[in-house]
């Protein structure tokens, strides 16, 4: 019941909400391009690409996570494929200047660190199912 009345709640005060409501993912149609091609134009090698890649799934996991907040609290919200709508400033921001000089072989442990290190997208969207944001 509490679903029913956040979704009531939310499609009377998101415009456009009714076709979000339905379509409620974070998949894309093309999985595999994720924005390569602003990837590219950022980075000048393919270390600080990877890097890249590691920051845009933080950046993704913040913003997710905002976006299903809203939706549990009854605000607008979009939930909705993120390619070319993420903020790629913000997500080269992120990234320490030092790193966009150095080699692919320079960059190698910070990437695997990276790697290895939460980078919060599965609780980002373990918080999103448990509101009922999506499935």
């Amino acid at each position: 019941m509490r679903r029913v009345t956040i979704l009531a709640t939310v499609l009377a005060v998101t415009p456009g909400a009714g076709a979000l409501a339905a379509e409620r993912s974070w998949h894309c149609e093309d999985q595999m391009d994720l924005d390569q091609d602003e990837i590219a134009a950022r980075a000048p090698n393919l270390g600080i690409q990877r890097i890249l890649e590691e920051y845009r799934d933080r950046w993704d996991a913040t913003h997710i996570r905002q976006q299903c907040e809203a939706f549990a609290t009854g605000e607008p919200y979009e939930i909705s494929c993120l390619d070319d709508r993420r903020d790629w400033d913000a997500i080269e921001a992120m990234v320490p200047d030092e790193f966009f000089g150095m080699s692919n072989t320079e960059l190698r442990p910070h990437y695997l660190e990276l790697q290895t290190a939460d980078d919060g997208y599965g609780a980002a969207l373990n918080y999103c199912r448990s509101v009922g944001a999506v499935e």
